[in-house]
């Protein structure tokens, strides 16, 4: 796999310290929640480190608040792997992202759903969701909203065999890398909401696509022999087949493209100070791009080394039980 890539992200990165507690801890929660079953399983998932992830996304965060992040990322990598079964569950998945998003939108408190896959998302939503605000609850519901209802595209394209023109990969791809409902989790085990109107300003905005751009190009990268071999569409492939680019003239385009979004956030970052005078929420603003630059640098980091990409005797994918039907009873 081509995880030896370097990335021109010009980001320290840092890990919370709290790391490997947990890790065990995670282990435990995705056990019991049912979304690994069995030993086998539960290897696969702790050799593939996938949750260690938030430690990289979240570096400030410790006790309950990682143990939070930790169950985010575990379920957003299984969910992920859902779509790639080969099992006929497609179909099953499609109407779990219908459930999510009936739940989300009722605002439905304690709501459990039928399937693990649905349980745990809302014991996760529960406690992200817990003291915030109600505009924070709007938006953020939104953007969860918005991330379920991207994955049908994707499974479209799947299923006709389609490889999209890599602008149009990279535009779906903004919405189920899931960058946008962490941003969200990063203000939650902060401890602050950036003020609406700086919230929606276009230089904020600006800054969160361009996150989403240096991340997804980052994981089309490092996912790309397993994309290759399974037959998904994917950025650099896009690129050698609608531009004719050749295998290290796509990977060095891919590069470019999280060269050019981590400049450009950058950028964005340097002006925060005039948006703060005209807008306020300085303080507010000032950390919630630190969470940004964490997710960049963080990802990159973490990315460089996971199990996940390996390819030595590891499939990537997790999905080994179904996860978005409801147990036999």
């Amino acid at each position: 796999m081509p995880q030896d890539v370097e990335f021109e992200v010009p980001v320290q990165g840092r890990v919370s310290p709290g790391l490997e507690r947990a890790r065990l801890r995670n282990l435990e929660w995705v056990r019991d929640s049912g979304l690994v079953r069995g030993e086998e399983a539960l290897r696969r998932y702790a050799f593939s480190r996938v949750a260690d992830s938030a430690a990289y996304g979240f570096p400030e965060a410790a006790g309950e608040d990682l143990d939070l992040c930790f169950d985010l990322l575990g379920w957003f990598f299984l969910f992920d792997d859902q779509f790639d079964a080969q099992d006929g569950r497609m179909d099953d998945a499609l109407a779990v992202c219908g459930e999510l998003v009936d739940l989300l939108r009722s605002g439905a408190s304690g709501a459990k759903g039928s399937a693990p896959v649905v349980a745990a998302f809302m014991d996760c939503w529960g406690r992200m969701s817990a003291g915030m605000s109600p505009q924070w609850r709007r938006r953020t519901v939104h953007d969860w909203v918005d991330y379920l209802a991207g994955w049908p595209v994707k499974v479209a394209d799947r299923v006709h065999g389609l490889m999209p023109q890599p602008h149009v990969h990279l535009r779906a791809r903004r919405r189920t890398i899931g960058v946008r409902p962490l941003l969200a989790a990063a203000e939650r085990v902060g401890r602050f909401e950036v003020p609406p109107l700086a919230w929606c300003s276009s230089q904020v905005e600006g800054m969160r696509v361009a996150a989403c751009d240096a991340i997804v190009a980052m994981n089309e990268v490092h996912s790309f022999e397993k994309d290759r071999a399974g037959g998904h569409p994917n950025l650099v492939l896009g690129l050698m087949r609608h531009q004719g680019r050749s295998e290290e003239e796509a990977l060095r385009q891919v590069r470019e493209t999280v060269r050019l979004a981590a400049a450009s956030f950058l950028e964005l970052r340097s002006e925060l100070p005039r948006l703060a005078r005209t807008v306020g929420g300085g303080p507010e603003l000032a950390r919630y791009a630190d969470a940004i630059a964490a997710w960049i640098a963080g990802y990159r980091d973490w990315g460089a080394a996971a199990p996940r990409y390996t390819v030595h005797g590891h499939p990537g994918d997790l999905g080994l039980e179904n996860l978005v039907t409801p147990p036999a009873r």
